[in-house]
């Protein structure tokens, strides 16, 4: 059997041959492995870093620390075990910037005879059948004092068919019976929920080191998306929305906008989700997919591949995440290549092109890659650009609809728009997403932590989900909020947070540390693109009172109906 000290030597060799490729990572990494063969292993891999690469003991200060059995890292480094469900489950343990983690792959696979997700499909497939047993078999995580309980008759099941029948009024029927703060096990997950003031607080409190925001995103997503688009990815949503890029993108936003509405003609009818989330697709792909000048067939076609790919739609539709599962992610993968094939094609096209704008935010995903040989260059920038595009537009069309559809409830806005220009509509969205939210809120332990509500605190062991839903506490934390009043907003800030008991309790895009790393482009979106449509054209409702989709669990809700309005250019109605 092979020894984690075997793996490290044969890096050290490997990194020799080729350090510029063992340095790609720029981070210094720990590996403090328990067990029988185990012992602590510092990888340097910041550029610029010569041999040794691997020391024992202490070495340069870590960026991250993985702490994990020596058994497990031989499963990890030979193929044996997925990494992605390793660090869901808690085997491995992510100390500092998680981020890093995504390195790992690249890291074990430069080694000759090592490589991480690369089973066999019979091996594979064993795999799955042990891991649907052994999930049914699970012991649920301990919680301890342990809330009351919230499960069903059917194991691993649980309560998760009520659940996802109508997720917001199942955690409000939950909360009368059993007060603020109880336990879900459904679908083979144990979550604790928190509603009480002090409990949402500490929620959104946690440290990421310990309950980790991204690894729970990382479990819903995992069950729709294929498990090697989250490897090695170099760019992800934050990267891409500082301060100073936000100029860089409202010139390509400006742009889409204009396309899209130019191409609606003097007037007609359309579906106002259908027609925002083509426009958010123009809007990202454009901005960081180097599509700005994307011709509609161009963008037809990526569209329909980022439907099939949609992970947001594990949330919409649950039972789609099923079926993906079901498939073994097949239609998703199919997707997946095509959209990879459009980007080779594109940067085909791109070498040697005067017209490229080496400062925009495509070429910044492009440069990223530039150390990687083709395809895995083209694969590579073209999953960065699934990621972020997923990332920051999967929720934004619904946001604009949503605005869109209370606009024509409250007509005094649209006054006000043409009067006094886009930033009245800061509020006006803000409420809107408020009134529409759907988000749960998750995180996922990855070691023992303390939790505590108004009356107890919980000790609570790795593998359990904390959660709490925006569409419960948005509504009901303080009066009149089950009510839109765009009053409740002053530009981006809730006025009234001061007669909250805790403010976390109302949200748009998070708080704190967790706020969307696309707030600002995302607002500067919705203000744009529906000041614009109403400039433009007048609208008229075709459809009665739409409500969120009562089954979906989290992100901005869809409508529970079509949405068609009827436009009429403004230009036409003054001649």
């Amino acid at each position: 059997m092979r020894t984690p000290g075997e793996f490290f030597a044969a890096f050290e060799e490997a990194a020799r041959v080729d350090p510029e490729a063992a340095t790609q990572p720029n981070a210094v990494f720990k590996f403090v492995l328990s067990g029988e063969n185990g012992g602590t292993w510092v990888l340097n891999l910041k550029r610029g870093a010569s041999s040794p690469f691997v020391s024992t003991g202490d070495g340069p200060s870590e960026d991250a620390s993985i702490h994990v059995t020596s058994d497990d890292w031989v499963a990890l480094t030979t193929g044996e075990m997925n990494p992605m469900r390793a660090f869901m489950s808690g085997k491995v343990r992510v100390d500092g910037d998680l981020k890093l983690a995504v390195n790992l792959p690249n890291v074990v696979n430069m080694v000759e005879g090592y490589g991480i997700g690369t089973r066999g499909p019979i091996s594979a497939a064993a795999a799955r059948v042990r891991g649907a047993l052994s999930a049914i078999r699970r012991k649920r995580p301990a919680i301890d004092p342990t809330p009351p309980i919230i499960s069903g008759a059917l194991p691993w099941v649980g309560a998760g068919r009520e659940l996802v029948r109508d997720p917001t009024q199942f955690f409000t029927d939950c909360r009368e019976r059993h007060g603020d703060t109880f336990v879900v096990d459904a679908f083979g997950y144990r979550l604790l929920c928190l509603f009480s003031p002090l409990g949402v607080r500490n929620l959104w409190r946690l440290p990421e080191q310990d309950a980790s925001k991204a690894l729970a995103d990382l479990t819903l997503l995992s069950h729709k998306l294929p498990i090697e688009l989250f490897e090695g990815r170099r760019t992800l949503p934050h990267d891409l929305f500082a301060r100073d890029d936000v100029e860089a993108y409202l010139d390509h936003l400006y742009r889409a906008v204009d396309v899209e509405l130019s191409a609606l003609g003097e007037s007609g009818s359309l579906e106002l989700f259908a027609f925002t989330k083509r426009l958010a697709h123009r809007m990202g792909l454009a901005s960081w997919g180097g599509m700005g000048g994307a011709s509609d067939e161009q963008l037809a076609a990526l569209s329909a591949h980022f439907e099939q790919l949609d992970a947001s739609e594990s949330f919409v539709h649950p039972h789609r995440a099923l079926i993906a599962a079901a498939t073994r992610k097949r239609r998703e993968r199919r997707a997946m290549r095509a959209i990879e094939a459009v980007f080779a094609e594109m940067l085909q096209e791109r070498r040697g092109s005067a017209s490229v704008d080496e400062r925009d935010l495509f070429s910044r995903i492009c440069a990223s890659w530039d150390d990687v040989p083709s395809p895995a260059r083209e694969i590579g920038i073209a999953r960065d650009v699934i990621v972020v595009q997923m990332g920051s537009q999967s929720n934004l069309f619904a946001a604009m609809a949503w605005t869109v559809i209370f606009a024509l409830r409250h007509p005094s806005i649209i006054e006000q728009i043409l009067s006094e220009g886009d930033g009245v509509l800061d509020a006006f969205s803000h409420e809107s997403i408020r009134m529409s939210q759907r988000s749960i809120v998750l995180r996922r332990v990855v070691t023992p932590i303390e939790v505590a509500d108004e009356t107890q605190s919980y000790r609570v062991q790795p593998g359990t989900l904390v959660a709490t839903m925006l569409s419960v506490t948005n509504q009901s934390a303080a009066d009149g909020l089950d009510q839109f009043n765009e009053m409740n907003y002053r530009g981006s800030a809730f006025v009234r947070a001061s007669e909250l008991p805790a403010r976390e309790l109302v949200t748009t895009y998070g708080h704190g540390k967790h706020t969307c790393p696309a707030h600002r482009f995302s607002t500067a979106a919705i203000r744009h693109s529906v000041g614009e449509l109403f400039r433009r054209y007048e609208l008229s409702a075709e459809f009665d009172t739409p409500r969120p989709l009562p089954r979906q669990i989290g992100g901005v809700a869809r409508a529970d109906r079509p949405c068609n309005v009827r436009y009429v250019a403004r230009s036409q109605r003054q001649t």
